[in-house]
Parts: structure tokens; sequence; C-alpha cells
């Protein structure tokens, strides 16, 4: 029994929200460790969209396990902690892609995207990355 409730919080892990972190420097730290980017969500509590993206597009199945691969996600409340002062936004949420060092990658996203959207955003941040 305990081997099948084993199995099933593995499996359940698998296609939990990404490991979100609140910290930009431990967040570029890990993604030097894990050979990865980094991806910046500015978001508010009592934010719609942002709760949109927590909850319908972090959670898709193919969405998480293209960020889990590929960046290391920092959730910065922008009422609550501090924002890195190259990181401007008008509202939230609105997202960065940083290589491990840092360095912008692409242009400021800003508010709430489908699925299908953020996906193509991503895709194209990695294409970048190939250079």
């Amino acid at each position: 029994m305990k081997t099948v409730i084993s199995l099933l919080l593995f499996y359940f892990s698998l296609f939990a929200d990404p490991n979100w972190t609140t910290s930009f420097e431990e967040a570029k730290a890990q993604a030097k460790e894990e050979n990865k980017n980094v991806l910046i969500m500015l978001s508010r509590e009592n934010c719609d969209a942002c709760w949109y993206m927590e909850n319908i597009v972090f959670e898709d199945e193919k969405m998480n396990t293209l960020m889990k691969a590929n960046f290391v996600p920092v959730y910065i409340d922008v009422n609550v902690e501090d924002v890195p002062e190259r990181f401007m936004y008008i509202g939230t949420p609105t997202f960065y892609f940083t290589d491990a060092n840092g360095t912008k990658i692409g242009h400021r996203i800003n508010g709430a995207k489908n699925v299908k959207d953020f996906t193509k955003i991503v895709n194209e941040i990695l294409e970048i990355l190939k250079g």
C-alpha cells in the first residue's frame, strides 16, 4: 500500500506547478547549478490575471514540463518583496526571462496569456537562447 501511495505522490509531483522561489539571487544560483534560465513573475495578491497564470497556464501539463525543463521560476509579490530595479512593471502579472547570470532575454511580457500564447513566447525565448 505504501508503494502505491508513493508512486501516486511521485506521479502527481511531476505535474505540480513549478517550484517557485521568491529570491532572484537564489534562482540564478539554482539556474547555474541546473544549467537552466530564469523566469520572473511579478505578481500581487488578489490579482485575477495572476491567479489565471498560476492556476491555469502553469498547471497545464505541457507548459509545466516545458518550464521545469528550462527555467527556474521566481515569484515576486510587488507589494511585499523588493523588485530588482531593472525589472520595471506597469501592472501584474509581468514576466521577464533571464539567463543564469541575470541578463534579460527577449522583452518584458505584460499581462496574462493563454497556454497557447505563453507556450509560443517560451519557445521564442528558447530559440533566442539557442542563438
